[in-house]
């Protein structure tokens, strides 16, 4: 407000001044969105739709408007440059929700979409899962012992109902060349899915629902060990309110067998759109060799905060190529390990329908690291 006051010599709103500056953390395109903000005069909205004199972010008049763009412009966006970057290495997020809440996508709220989000269904079993990490890990990753998986083990289920020949096409061939364990196109006995549960790093679903069809939650949850699990039915996350009992559900079940993380939706999805969800979340969780466009979610946003200071148009993030051949164990540019969620803001932009379809994956777990065996 200082620099405006002296420099532009205008009267800022410092209420709305404040709206742009927070609002910024949780946008990418923020030299786009405050240029075409000053281009309407300083109103928030078109023309006088708004109301002239209410809506007025800064007291200009038209000539002194015509000369003070630029540098108004530039004067935000250093103060915006200034406060992303005091975020850029935001820490993993670990949700404990009410259930009364839980059912809401709290992981797209702007503020939160960028950046690593977990839910646990309380605060000690993120302590019990920390703890039994602590006795299978090394303590290598930032002195923390998260849990890690290899994702090139990994056992698949694809279409067991045999009616989403789409996504067995999209689909079977690919983890036939990666050399995974699975089937496609018909169902799994209960027996096999226990020995993939136990034996495998990764579980992939693709069917309809969570898959308790297949196997019952009550026999998950009898395992000692359980693969991370990604469940990419209708609702598979869902979690089911039955009276004043507490919640449940299959990435329940799979947490308490001892299952590091869960990504399941919330909510119904179309089959297209959440496989190109899938294939951005597995292609970078396999990648062993970076590529230079390919980032992690905080370096996503740096990326797209560094535009501000070199003032380039800012664009939407590229989104990952979906034919992209594998996933990246660290990520090139800040050499952080990578976790399941590194990329899930990525995956989400991937879709049609970003904020319907996109926002329906959530992680439950823990923060888990993607790393590899033989390293």
């Amino acid at each position: 407000m200082a620099n405006i006051k002296s420099k532009c010599k205008i009267e800022p709103n410092e209420y709305l001044l404040r709206t742009i500056l927070g609002g910024s953390r949780s946008i990418s395109e923020s030299e786009a969105c405050v240029s075409q903000f000053i281009l309407y005069n300083g109103y928030f909205g078109r023309g006088g739709c708004c109301g002239v004199e209410r809506c007025r972010n800064f007291s200009i008049t038209h000539e002194v408007r015509e000369s003070m763009t630029g540098l108004l412009r530039d004067l935000i966006l250093e103060a915006i440059a200034e406060l992303v970057d005091e975020s850029a290495d935001r820490n993993p997020l670990i949700l404990v929700l009410d259930a009364d809440v839980q059912m809401l996508p709290w992981e797209n709220l702007p503020v939160l979409r960028k950046w690593e989000v977990y839910r646990m269904p309380s605060l000690a079993s993120v302590i019990t899962t920390l703890g039994k990490s602590l006795q299978e890990e090394p303590i290598d990753v930032c002195g923390i012992p998260f849990p890690s998986i290899d994702p090139s083990d990994a056992y698949y289920v694809l279409n067991p109902s045999g009616d989403l020949s789409t996504t067995q096409v999209e689909f079977e061939e690919w983890f036939r060349e990666k050399k995974w364990e699975g089937k496609a196109g018909n169902a799994p006995t209960a027996e096999e899915l226990v020995s993939a549960l136990q034996n495998h790093d990764l579980f992939v679903y693709f069917g309809h629902g969570n898959g308790t069809q297949y196997i019952t939650g009550h026999e998950i949850q009898k395992l000692n060990r359980c693969s991370a699990t990604l469940l990419m039915g209708c609702s598979s996350g869902s979690l089911q309110l039955k009276g004043s009992y507490a919640p449940r559900g299959a990435p329940l079940s799979y947490l308490f067998a001892g299952s590091p993380a869960v990504i399941a939706n919330l909510w119904d999805v179309t089959d297209k759109d959440i496989n190109r969800f899938s294939k951005v979340i597995l292609n970078t969780w396999l990648r062993e060799e970076s590529d230079p466009q390919t980032c992690c979610t905080a370096c996503h946003s740096s990326t797209n905060r560094s535009n501000v200071n070199t003032r380039r148009k800012a664009t939407r993030g590229k989104k990952l190529q979906e034919n992209a051949p594998v996933t990246v164990t660290k990520c090139e540019k800040c050499r952080k390990e990578m976790r399941v969620t590194s990329f899930m803001s990525q995956a989400r932009d991937a879709c049609k329908l970003p904020l319907l379809i996109g926002a329906a994956p959530v992680c439950y777990g823990v923060p888990t690291v993607i790393k590899r065996k033989d390293s």
